[in-house]
């Protein structure tokens, strides 16, 4: 009898063992699927950004983002007025600069300055830096959410190196497995912002030239909870024939 119950516990225990990675992969994966529907690849991604304020006033800009790999640079341009402002991220968002072309000042955005508004809209420099969520927090599925009769998984997001977020909390959709919202915690673990990701068709064109229209999160939406403002970006489409050359991303031809 002693030794059946000690080989059933050597069994609950390789048991128990076999079974915590799955865990801790299965938050890992929910949050992998964000990672996913934020990335576009290589190329040139074309859409729009829009500031709505709480008065009902807004701005738009017309948004071109190239992309090597590590690097982004993001133009925002609005009609009337031209080239406005340069966004250049390095090192997959180590490294963030924002070049104002109307008063040509260049501005290097470092540690809690990337967790300032950009622009006076609801993304902050980190969140527009392409940063990737798996590689700068640690993810944790806290149950089940329940929302219009849809049913999500909730994972919390605590970051490995606390700056400005104190937590994230991912809602990830249980029929489809697609992450729909993300809400953002200041450092005192206030809700101050709410990211929903809307899904829709977006035009690809892939390295032969071939296009096509495929689901994506086409459309995000940065509710503001201090301003009451909503920003606005959508995805048209992503150009995948363009290579663009290295020094584009250099931070000396920013001015030019």
């Amino acid at each position: 009898m002693r030794k059946f119950l000690i080989l059933f516990l050597l069994i609950s225990f390789a048991s128990l063992e076999a079974q915590a990675p799955d865990t801790s992969l299965s938050a890992q994966e929910l949050l992998a699927r964000l990672d996913r529907e934020m990335d576009f690849g290589k190329g040139l991604v074309k859409g729009t950004y829009v500031l709505i304020r709480r008065n009902g006033t807004s701005e738009t800009w017309k948004i071109n983002r190239f992309f090597n790999g590590e690097d982004a640079l993001l133009l925002f341009d609005r009609k009337g007025r031209g080239l406005e402002t340069k966004l250049l991220t390095k090192d997959e968002g180590e490294n963030v600069f924002f070049f104002n072309v109307l008063s040509a000042k260049l501005f290097r955005k470092t540690d809690d300055e990337k967790y300032e508004s950009f622009m006076g809209t609801g993304f902050f420099y980190v969140d527009l830096s392409g940063y990737s969520y798996q590689a700068n927090y640690n993810p944790l599925v806290n149950g089940d959410l329940e929302i219009g009769g849809e049913t999500y998984y909730r994972v919390s997001l605590k970051p490995i190196l606390p700056y400005f977020y104190k937590k994230l909390v991912l809602l990830v959709g249980k029929k489809d497995l697609k992450p729909y919202r993300v809400d953002f915690h200041d450092r005192d673990g206030i809700l101050f912002k709410t990211l929903n990701l809307k899904y829709g068709p977006v035009k690809i064109k892939d390295t032969t030239g071939r296009v096509e229209e495929v689901q994506k999160a086409s459309r995000l939406e940065m509710l503001d909870l201090n301003t009451g403002s909503i920003t606005v970006w959508e995805i048209q489409e992503v150009d995948k024939t363009v290579n663009p050359d290295a020094s584009l991303f250099n931070v000396d031809n920013l001015s030019r």
